[in-house]
């Protein structure tokens, strides 16, 4: 027999359980949001209170009030999008960096970002004066700045190995109060800023619109744009998801957001590629094309090597030939739409030849300056572009085996 007190125990010990793995509690979802473009709309307004109209801290940012709508877009010249790559940002920043030592570095109309892009994107947008902060956070930092370790103990109760409460610290101290108001005040001159989560509900794709987000103003718009910056970083079952609080016909609901590369390494929202594309009614001569600059963190083929036959290397090679083959993919999709639309299309990415570190999460300070000091040098050459991605390999042309015994046709 159990005595009443094993049994009181034992009952105990079970809705702690639950507790911790957050079936007491559950929160609340909202109805799936899968419905195409318009299901959802909007409701956010800009709050209809002054601010100055001018501010010394922001270095000549000039304001306007809150009740002022946001300007239209502008037709996009410039689009700069920014991949994702977790350490390979190092290389991101370099080119950044070199870039505007060249004297040519624009500023563009419309920034993306993704995972370590969506880190580097807002600063990007802001403009080339941002530099020194974009170099500190990518060339001083190791692991330790970024996430920490949970105890196996806790494991099987929580929802990610690692804590991102550095990774959150590092960008609460990059998005400023200030920040924030230029972000604003350059949304309104008709630039956007958008970077990208997966909704772990929906397992679809969200795009946010920064600037949209800064106009509302106060420590709501900061919080979310924080939030989303490190959801857009918090790569599933290593980083705990994000929880975003919605609001939908005034109920108030959370989902839960991650990496948005796990549905898109890169992205442009179709929107801006509509936007500057040439216009068919008119002659092309008398149009200035759009340019798409795209910055991939790492090599568009990542380095083949003997993998150990167990768990994690199995796992980690899968994951990266995957994550390989989807940024070659959607980068041949924006260059195909590019070419329809007569935008320019420019990339680079890291040298095929290029001595690389094993994981982009290992954040080695030494491995990431040579990153940095490789994406400086090709900056600072124009930056060095290619024209047109590359879709296939050097072993992916077309070689069907019809066997296992082979000749090395040397």
């Amino acid at each position: 027999m159990v005595s009443r007190r094993t049994q009181l125990g034992r009952w105990l010990l079970l809705v702690a359980l639950l507790v911790a793995v957050g079936c007491v509690a559950p929160r609340r979802v909202p109805p799936a949001d899968i419905g195409g473009p318009g299901r959802w709309q909007s409701a956010d307004t800009v709050p209809p209170r002054p601010v100055p109209a001018s501010d010394e801290s922001l270095g000549g940012f000039q304001l306007v009030g809150h009740s002022v709508p946001a300007a239209r877009p502008l037709k996009p010249r410039t689009i700069l999008a920014l991949s994702g790559g977790g350490m390979f940002g190092a290389y991101t920043v370099g080119v950044l960096n070199g870039w505007s030592k060249a004297g040519n570095r624009p500023t563009f109309d419309v920034v993306t970002g993704i995972s370590t892009g969506a880190l580097i994107a807002p600063l990007a947008f802001l403009g080339l004066e941002h530099d020194p902060h974009l170099s500190k956070m990518y060339t001083s930092i190791t692991r330790r700045d970024v996430f920490a370790y949970r105890s196996w103990a806790i494991l099987p109760f929580r929802d990610a190995l690692a804590t991102t409460g550095p990774l959150r610290a590092n960008v609460e101290t990059t998005i400023s109060e200030e920040v924030v108001l230029a972000l604003a005040a350059e949304h309104r001159k008709g630039r956007r800023l958008y970077i990208g989560t997966t909704n772990l509900d929906t397992k679809r794709f969200n795009t946010w619109d920064l600037g949209a987000i800064a106009t509302q103003g106060g420590k709501p718009a900061r919080k979310l744009i924080v939030d989303l910056m490190v959801a857009s970083c918090s790569l599933p079952g290593v980083f705990p998801p994000v929880p975003i609080e919605v609001e939908l016909d005034g109920k108030r609901y959370t989902e839960l957001h991650v990496d948005g590369g796990m549905t898109s390494p890169l992205f442009v929202p179709t929107s801006v590629l509509d936007a500057a594309a040439l216009d068919p009614s008119r002659p092309v001569a008398a149009q200035t094309p759009a340019t798409l600059f795209v910055v991939l963190a790492g090599k568009a083929f990542v380095d083949p090597g003997p993998v150990d036959a167990r768990l994690l290397p199995v796992l980690g090679a899968g994951a990266a030939a995957l994550v390989s083959a989807q940024t070659r993919l959607e980068l041949a999709n924006l260059y195909h739409i590019c070419r329809l639309g007569g935008i320019h299309f420019q990339m680079t990415s890291l040298a095929n030849d290029f001595p690389t570190p094993a994981g982009g999460l290992e954040f080695v300070r030494p491995e990431m300056n040579k990153l940095f000091d490789e994406g400086v040098r090709v900056g600072s050459s124009g930056p060095l572009w290619l024209s047109a991605p590359p879709e296939r390999g050097t072993a992916e042309i077309d070689g069907i085996r019809t066997g296992n015994r082979f000749r090395s046709g040397r």
